[in-house]
């Protein structure tokens, strides 16, 4: 921990070095007890240019270290230090060539309530090793290049942990003594320390098999808590399908006889991909129709793929260093993207996934933590699990296989993995993999790891009415980002596509913008007084943002003839956006008499069978929501400052809810005709109609906003109803209105729900996020409600962060939103600095807004830093304050 205001070192990428020595073999015996665990450590370790005269130094943090010996010889008390985190052993006690290193340390897991090493979740032991972990459990050289293969021994008492899992396979179970019992585990493949995990407890399994390509039969477990057995079949079917997909789009098969999946209550993270041993967020497992919404079930399948994914794209081939951290979130992002696409239809997920890096990751890149896709310096790197890293590195990947093609692309993700197995990498050898392969030069390519900031992509045309002749006109520049003082021009991979008046598609080409501007001339196109219409970044070819003047006029005419959804869809967040921000009558009506229009469509198409719905492809109820949807109040605040408006969060909440209760009203008929046709459809199960139930719960939303009573459309009965989706539609419907309809609602969602944790955190996020009555009163009611768990990283989050994510509770004009806030940060950053790390990003935006808001975030975030102690909330809060 650090004193407030203490200067830190930070790490920097320039000053990487080898390790001085390398660990080939480590075996462990770790001894659990219900109030302790003993670690019994060897290393086998090797020189690797340490030189002689310099201590070892391995990174040991909140242990007791009881003994020390090297070739089983102890290690005397004057040849060791242990503090601040770090043991040094003298090298006057160090053998010349390899040697092994015993150690035996005691740990109080019950005590840990970071979250990180070897701590409890309920009656479970588990680990969490990403990123500095392990140094938690025993003594290690915690760095991701260093690789070993394990060993692990694990003892317990049986009745309170009869399952013990760790990396690999298991090799051996026995009893041992007073009732205790152990189990062996080997990891073949080396692996980075971080990768390390062990579970113990109480746990039931649900198992199956699969069969790989090569005929192999791999064992599927996922461990439970008892009860929750029942809930693992969506989960286990979407791990069968993901090692499907593996091995026919990338031809990878899974290298062991087991994998094993647990889900865990307590946990930072989404999931981990340890080696064989996956450990989940109890959320991202436990599901079915009835528990779980369509959204999340489709986010279990793909976060399950994600961590499985990571068995080649970061487990067989790993990362040299933290600073290499997308290379293998990037490209498994990626991975996991195309396979959702695969299973589930590419247009609307690329727009779901372009909303999501809009709403998030494009405040990031802007702000005070913006920082480049390959770090070049950190403080606590927990700080860079982040948008950026995740998921523009995911749009640096895509945008290599545009440039690359398809085929050259996984060409080069195959020679990577061949040239690096079972090795640590860079992001470097990933680009000269990809180069190998194609034999095309991606030298330009590189800048778009080591800059950041969203890079801003103008457009300019000029038609020539009587040759035509378009000639474009693009350019590209980087925003002003403190401690990056010059930036130079990316290539911006830019897909466009030329659309007659009537529709018609006239030509579709790639455009690699790789200078400051270029400039483009398309001949013989139709003559006349308008030019085409430009269709311009279609499939968002990459992540920039576009200034390019259009009209509402060709807005329309793209909502309406483009045949790349995305460029629908963006149109229509335009247009909606104007509305929203500069509204006129005009505008107003012109959409409305969209929306009524898309309604009628909708209305017709769902009268049409199931057997021709199954054949048209072209209908999608998921676009028509998408098409209706209002923009998120994050990119409604940078659309503000790029028209030169301060953002007043609470004003445009308000403007949102108004657009709901104006299109609630004149759609009333359309909406209520509507409901009535997807009284059917909706009742198919997930993925089918999933578009159906998107377009009811929005149906809902506008219904009761516009005045219809909530027992007309019988919403308490879907709460109470056997899909989760529409349940917490119902809810979604009539969370905006203090109204009894609503508090009758959410009573009898608690009561359903109470004995199950995962789903009554969606109670505790609706009641903390409702915009009225006292927030402030309501959330310190549900910090002390006796369900809420004060460990569990996702009841924090459903209630710090619903707290937040309604505007006018957490910026209320007084400023006590933000005090409130962060007078739980400085409770949190004690028991979980991690956690605290993250929330406080909600503060990063705070240069934007007008002078009293400023003022009041700004002193909110001083007081801050002078009561934060962990180096991860110090790092955030420096770079908002801009220190």
């Amino acid at each position: 921990m650090l004193s407030p205001g203490a200067a830190v070192v930070p790490i920097r990428l320039i000053d990487y070095k080898p390790p001085t020595v390398l660990i080939e073999q480590v075996q462990l015996l770790v001894q659990l007890f219900p109030d302790k665990a003993l670690v019994d450590c060897q290393l086998s370790i090797t020189p690797n240019g340490l030189a002689p005269g310099d201590p070892l130094e391995l990174q040991a943090l909140d242990l007791e270290l009881l003994e020390l010996s090297i070739d089983g010889l102890p290690v005397a008390d004057c040849h060791w230090q242990h503090s601040a985190g770090v043991l040094r052993l003298e090298a006057g006690i160090l053998p010349h060539t390899s040697f092994c290193l015993r150690s035996l340390s005691r740990l109080q897991p019950a005590a840990n309530t970071s979250l990180e090493g070897l701590y409890t979740s309920g009656d479970l032991f588990t680990t969490q090793c990403e990123a500095e972990g392990f140094r938690r459990i025993t003594p290690f050289l915690d760095r991701p290049d260093v690789l070993s293969s394990y060993r692990v021994r694990i003892e317990a008492g049986r009745q309170w942990a009869p399952v013990l899992l760790s990396n690999g396979n298991c090799i051996a179970t026995g009893e041992l003594p007073g009732d205790r019992h152990y189990a062996e585990w080997h990891d073949p493949f080396p692996k980075p320390c971080y990768l390390f995990a062990l579970v113990a407890g109480p746990l039931v399994e649900v198992a199956d098999q699969f069969l790989s390509a090569s005929g192999k039969q791999v064992r599927l477990r996922i461990h439970v808590e008892n009860g929750d057995q029942e809930l693992c079949g969506h989960a286990m079917a979407s791990l069968k399908r993901c090692m499907a997909w593996d091995e026919q789009v990338y031809g990878l098969e899974y290298d062991l006889e087991e994998f094993n999946i647990v889900a865990v209550r307590h946990f930072n993270m989404g999931a981990m991909e340890n080696k064989s041993l996956n450990i989940f967020n109890s959320k991202l497992v436990l599901a079915d129709a009835e528990t779980a919404t369509d959204a999340e079930l489709e986010s279990v399948e793909s976060v399950i793929a994600h961590e499985y994914f990571h068995n080649w794209t970061g487990n067989r081939v790993t990362c040299r260093d933290w600073f290499q951290l997308s290379l293998k979130e990037g490209l498994t992002v990626f991975r996991d993207q195309q396979f959702s696409a695969d299973l589930h239809g590419n247009a609307m997920k690329r727009i779901e996934d372009v909303a999501m890096l809009r709403a998030y990751q494009f405040p990031e890149d802007s702000g005070p933590t913006a920082h480049p896709v390959q770090p070049d310096q950190y403080i606590a790197i927990d700080n860079f699990y982040t948008t950026t890293i995740y998921e523009k590195g995911a749009e640096l990947i895509r945008m290599q296989q545009t440039l690359l093609g398809k085929d050259d692309f996984m060409a080069g993700v195959a020679l990577y993995l061949k040239r690096h197995d079972g090795k640590a990498a860079t992001c470097e050898e990933f680009l000269q993999a990809l180069e190998a392969a194609s034999s095309k030069s991606l030298a330009s390519f590189r800048l778009w790891y080591q800059q950041a900031g969203t890079p801003v992509l103008a457009i300019k045309q000029q038609w020539d009415s009587s040759l035509g002749q378009l000639q474009l006109l693009l350019s590209q520049s980087y925003p002003l980002i403190a401690n990056q003082s010059s930036t130079k021009p990316v290539p911006i991979p830019v897909s466009i596509a030329l659309i007659a008046g009537g529709g018609e598609l006239l030509k579709e080409q790639l455009l690699v913008l790789d200078a400051a501007s270029k400039q483009w001339q398309f001949n013989d196109l139709p003559p006349g007084d308008q030019p085409p219409l430009i269709s311009v970044l279609r499939g968002f070819s990459a992540p920039v943002r576009l200034q390019f003047e259009r009209s509402n006029h060709d807005l329309k005419r793209l909502l309406l003839h483009e045949s790349d959804a995305f460029s629908r869809w963006d149109s229509a967040q335009q247009l909606w956006q104007r509305c929203l921000l500069q509204p006129s009558l005009e505008q107003q009506e012109s959409l409305l008499a969209i929306c009524k229009q898309f309604l009628a469509d909708q209305i017709s198409a769902e009268q049409i069978s199931a057997e021709q719905i199954s054949a048209e492809q072209s209908f999608d109820p998921r676009l028509l929501v998408a098409l209706l949807q209002a923009p998120a109040l994050e990119e409604l605040e940078a659309a503000c400052l790029e028209l030169e408006i301060t953002p007043d969060p609470p004003a445009l909440e308000r403007a949102l809810l108004e657009r709901k209760i104006w299109l609630g009203r004149e759609l009333a008929s359309q909406l209520q005709v509507l409901c009535h046709q997807l009284a059917q459809p909706v009742q198919q199960l997930w993925p089918a109609g999933v578009g159906q139930r998107q377009l009811l719960g929005l149906a809902w939303s506008w219904l009761v906003a516009g005045g219809l009573k909530p027992t007309e459309l019988s919403l308490i009965q879907h709460v109470e109803g056997s899909s989760m989706t529409l349940a917490r539609a119902a809810l979604a419907a009539l969370q905006p209105w203090d109204c009894p309809e609503r508090s009758d609602a959410m009573e009898v969602f608690q009561s359903r729900w109470l004995e199950r944790p995962v789903i009554l955190d969606n109670w505790f996020a609706l009641q903390a996020s409702a915009p009225f009555g006292d927030a402030i009163a309501r959330a310190e009611a549900l910090l002390s409600h006796p369900r809420f768990d004060p460990q569990a990283p996702n009841s924090l989050r459903a209630v710090l962060g619903g707290f937040a994510r309604c505007a006018q509770s957490f910026h209320k004009p007084d400023g006590s939103g933000y005090r409130w806030l962060a007078d739980q940060l400085v409770a949190l950053d004690v028991q979980n600095p991690i956690a605290a790390s993250r929330f406080l990003k909600l503060f990063m935006g705070w240069r934007n807004y007008g002078p009293q808001r400023k003022d009041q975030m700004q002193k909110t975030l001083y007081w801050l830093l002078d009561r934060l102690h962990s180096a991860n909330s110090q790092e955030i809060t420096r770079q908002c304050l801009g220190l």
